[in-house]
C-alpha cells in the first residue's frame, strides 16, 4: 500500500474542504467525523433523503485519484438500493472505475450517492423511482451456478420451437469456478466445421439426452423426477430414471430447459442463446477457407502456425512430423503435460481437434530427412504435394530445399520460417508460382546479399528438426520470439490462402526483434527482393517417348475398364 494519504497533503486538503463545504452549505449532509478506516482515509456521516438518516462512510481507496472513492453503509446489514453490491456493500453510483477521472472528487462521489438515495428513496414511504442500470455486462459474461443457465445456438432454438431439430443432445461440463456448463445442440449445428466434440474423459465432459415434450404452464419446480414426469405429463422411461438428462418442455408461455441430474434433483434453467456467427471473426474468404495446408515441423513455430491457422478459418491440414514431445519442449510449445511422451504431430492433431472437432487433419508421424522406405517416402510426399499450400516450419535448410522443390514442381505455393538463434529475430520466405523464385533460388539471393555486406545469416540453432540425439543444442530464443515468429509465418500463408499479396510486397521478409546483426532495433524490418521467378525451359515433344507412355496408360485403362 502507497498510504497516499500521507504524502499527497495537498489533496487531503481539496477533499477535506469539499466535504465539509456540503455538510455546512447544504442540508442533505451531516459530517461525523474523519477516520482511517482499514488503513482508508474515510469520512463518517449521514445522507438525509425525505427525511430518513442513511449512516454512510465514504471512503477513499489506496490508489486514489487513480481509483474513485466510494460510499457503503456503516450497517454492514443494511441493504438499500437495487444499485448495490449486496448487503452492507458499496453503493454502484454514476461515477464508477469506467468512467471516473482523477479530476472528480469525493464530494461528487457523496452528491451521486445522495442523489441515488433521494430518488430510490428506499426507505421512506411515498414513491420510489427507478434509477436506470449502466450495466453493460451480457447474460453470457455474467451467468454463474445461481442462474443456471443453458447455451444453446439461435438457430438451434429455432428449430426446437418449429418442431424442426434432429438429435438434439447436450454437453454438460464438470462445475467449476461456481459455474456447471450446459449446452444443447442438433445435429445440423454438428455439420458446421467448429461442432461440438462428443464426450471425452480427458476434458471431463459428458453427453446428455434430450427429452422434448408439449406441456402446459408449470409455476414451481418439481421436487423429484417422478414429479416432473407428472408435471409434464410424460413417460420418462426406465433407461432415463438414473441418469442425468435435460428436458426441453415446450410451454405456452416459452420453452424452457430442465436439467435433472439424477432421478432425485431437477432444476429449472434458462436459456443463454448464442448468435450463429461462427467464422465471423476471421473475415476469411469462402475460397480461403476451402484450401489446404502441408506444415512440416511441429515444434514451437510450427505448433504455433498450426493452431493460428485452424483458428483463422483454415480446417485442411497435413501435419508432418516424427519428433516427440519432451517436457523440455513446455517452455514454447502449445502442447502441455498431456502430451509427453506423444508424437508431436499426433498430439498437435488432438489439441486442434478439441478446437475445431470437424477439422480435416491428415498426420505423417515422420521426419522428411529420416532413412526409411523408398516407397513410403514417395507416397507421404505426394499427400504433402496435393495440398494447395506447403510450409516449412522445420528449421533445417536441407528439409527446406527438398520441400520448396516440391513445391516448385507441382506450382503450389511455398512458405518457409526459421527463428533466429537468440530471439534475434526471424526468417519469412515466400516463392508463389509464375511470381517469385523457387526457394533455391530465393535462398541464394539471400546468402548473396549477406556476402555483400560481410555477414553471415543468423543462425537458426544447432538442433537438426529437432534430432533426439544427446550431441544436440535446443535452438535458444524464448517463447515471445517463437510466438512472433508464428505470427508474421501465418500472416503471410493466409495472405496467400486468400490472394492478399500486395503488388509490391517482397518474396522474402526478416524481422529483428532487437539489436544485432543487420537489425538496429526491435521492429527494424528488411524486406528483400529475390527477384522475379526465371522463365521455364520449353518442354521438347519426343514423339518417339509419348507413344511409349501412351501405350501404356492405355494398357492400364483396358485393364480396369468394366467388362461389357
Amino acid at each position: 500500500m502507497k498510504f497516499w494519504w500521507l504524502t499527497n497533503y495537498a489533496r487531503i486538503r481539496a477533499e477535506k474542504t469539499a466535504i465539509e463545504q456540503i455538510a455546512t452549505d447544504e442540508g442533505w449532509f451531516r459530517l461525523s467525523g474523519w477516520q482511517i478506516h482499514e488503513f482508508r482515509f474515510s469520512a463518517n456521516g449521514i445522507i438525509i433523503a425525505h427525511g430518513i438518516e442513511y449512516s454512510i462512510r465514504l471512503i477513499y481507496p489506496d490508489q486514489f485519484p487513480s481509483v474513485p472513492a466510494w460510499v457503503e453503509p456503516q450497517d454492514s446489514n443494511a441493504r438499500w438500493s437495487s444499485h448495490q453490491y449486496g448487503k452492507g456493500g458499496l453503493l454502484c453510483l454514476e461515477l464508477r472505475p469506467d468512467n471516473w477521472s482523477p479530476d472528480a472528487s469525493g464530494a461528487d462521489v457523496l452528491r451521486s450517492a445522495y442523489n441515488l438515495l433521494y430518488l430510490e428513496n428506499p426507505l421512506g414511504e411515498g414513491g420510489h423511482g427507478a434509477v436506470p442500470s449502466a450495466d453493460q455486462i451480457g447474460d453470457v459474461q455474467s451467468y454463474d451456478w445461481g442462474s443456471e443457465s443453458v447455451l444453446i445456438s439461435s438457430g438451434c432454438l429455432k428449430r426446437i420451437r418449429d418442431g424442426a431439430a434432429v438429435g438434439v443432445r447436450a454437453l454438460r461440463w464438470t462445475p467449476e469456478d461456481n459455474v456447471w456448463p450446459l449446452l444443447v445442440f442438433d445435429t445440423a449445428d454438428c455439420l458446421q466445421p467448429q461442432h461440438l466434440a462428443s464426450s471425452d474423459i480427458d476434458t471431463f465432459w459428458q453427453e446428455l439426452p434430450v427429452v422434448i415434450v408439449q406441456s402446459s404452464i408449470f409455476d414451481s419446480t418439481p421436487e423429484d423426477r417422478a414429479a416432473l414426469a407428472l408435471t409434464l405429463n410424460t413417460d420418462l422411461s426406465d433407461e432415463f430414471l438414473n441418469d442425468a438428462i435435460v428436458i426441453i418442455a415446450i410451454c405456452e408461455d416459452g420453452i424452457k430447459p430442465i436439467h435433472s441430474p439424477n432421478g432425485d434433483s431437477v432444476f429449472v434453467r434458462k436459456w443463454v442463446v448464442l448468435p450463429e456467427d461462427a467464422g465471423s471473426r476471421t473475415g476469411r474468404k469462402t475460397e480461403g477457407r476451402s484450401k489446404s495446408v502441408a506444415l512440416a515441423g511441429l515444434g514451437s513455430v510450427g505448433s504455433k502456425i498450426a493452431e493460428i491457422l485452424l483458428r483463422s478459418g483454415v480446417h485442411r491440414l497435413v501435419l508432418i512430423d516424427g519428433d516427440v514431445m519432451l517436457p523440455g519442449n513446455l517452455e514454447r510449445h502449445i502442447l502441455d503435460w498431456r502430451d509427453v511422451g506423444f508424437r508431436k504431430a499426433k498430439a498437435v492433431k488432438r489439441r486442434l481437434k478439441r478446437i475445431v472437432p470437424g477439422a480435416n487433419i491428415h498426420v505423417i508421424p515422420a521426419n522428411l530427412n529420416w532413412q526409411r522406405s523408398a516407397k513410403t517416402y514417395a507416397d507421404q510426399l505426394e499427400v504433402i504435394a496435393e495440398c494447395d499450400l506447403i510450409v516449412d516450419a522445420t528449421g533445417d535448410i536441407p528439409t527446406a530445399l527438398l520441400l520448396g522443390a516440391i513445391a516448385a514442381e507441382n506450382k503450389k505455393p511455398f512458405i518457409s520460417t526459421e527463428v533466429f538463434e537468440g530471439g534475434l529475430g526471424c526468417l519469412v520466405a515466400r516463392s508463389i508460382p509464375e511470381r517469385d523464385p523457387p526457394y533455391i533460388r530465393g535462398r541464394a539471393a539471400y546468402v548473396a546479399y549477406c556476402d555483400q555486406r560481410n555477414v553471415e545469416p543468423p543462425a537458426s540453432g544447432h538442433r537438426a528438426y529437432e534430432a533426439l540425439t544427446e550431441a544436440s543444442e535446443p535452438l535458444v530464443a524464448d517463447d515471445a520470439a517463437v510466438t512472433i515468429t508464428a505470427a508474421h509465418a501465418a500472416r503471410v500463408i493466409l495472405d496467400v490462402l486468400d490472394q492478399q499479396i500486395g503488388a509490391t510486397d517482397n518474396a522474402w521478409l526478416l524481422f529483428g526483434f532487437r539489436e544485432g546483426w543487420l537489425f538496429k532495433h526491435h521492429g527494424d524490418n528488411i524486406s528483400l527482393d529475390v527477384g522475379p521467378e526465371p522463365p521455364r525451359p520449353p518442354i521438347v515433344d519426343d514423339i518417339e517417348m509419348q507413344t511409349f507412355v501412351s501405350a501404356l496408360a492405355k494398357e492400364v485403362l483396358d485393364a480396369t475398364a468394366p467388362s461389357p
